[in-house]
């Protein structure tokens, strides 16, 4: 029964896909997407220009971090967009935080052809993430980046899951240990100096 509907859901999407990977398309949206992120967030930051500068450099890194899926169809484990959500989240705020890892997370999925039966699960998982990491800006960012990742696959991999074959429980397990591992090293790395720059 469930196997029948996602491969209808399945098969929809693939159309989607195709039409998202003509060159045309591609070319008009990779622009209007990260524009529209940022033209969005500019109303809740008001006039303040560092903060749209430091969003909007964010969201088109976040949008187009996941552009490798157009050529090598994996899930998107190596990506920017639960970094810039935390960080956008501390500096401006639950809703702002909110609001970007929505939109670059559509983004992204749109940018990269990978628009499937998932990434409206996906967008309100990063939602959620921006929403929360506000209420845990005291933690270490390290430990913060890990943990939003954390409750990131605790909201998808449930739905995800749902098939159960096989071959998507590899994909979840690979896409668990790529993520937590890829954000460590963000945060590690890029987290401390993003935020500082932020604030």
């Amino acid at each position: 029964m469930y196997a029948r509907y996602f491969d209808r859901l399945q098969n929809y999407f693939t159309i989607v896909n195709e039409g998202l990977r003509k060159e045309n398309y591609f070319f008009k949206w990779r622009y209007v997407l990260p524009f529209s992120a940022v033209l969005w967030l500019y109303l809740f930051l008001g006039s303040n220009i560092k903060a749209v500068a430091i969003v909007s450099v964010l969201a088109v890194a976040a949008s187009y971090s996941t552009i490798y899926k157009r050529v090598v169809r994996v899930p998107s484990a190596i990506e920017l967009v639960t970094l810039g959500t935390v960080v956008t989240s501390i500096a401006y705020g639950p809703l702002v935080g909110a609001i970007f890892g929505v939109l670059t997370t559509i983004a992204s999925e749109i940018i990269s052809s990978a628009v499937d039966m998932f990434t409206m699960v996906y967008a309100f998982a990063r939602g959620v993430i921006g929403a929360t990491a506000f209420f845990l800006a005291g933690m270490n960012i390290v430990l913060l980046g890990v943990l939003m990742v954390l409750l990131f696959n605790l909201i998808c991999q449930p739905v995800y899951m749902l098939p159960g074959d096989l071959e998507t429980k590899i994909k979840a397990l690979y896409y668990f240990v790529i993520s937590i591992s890829f954000n460590l090293l963000a945060f590690f790395l890029l987290g401390g100096i993003l935020l500082s720059i932020a604030v």
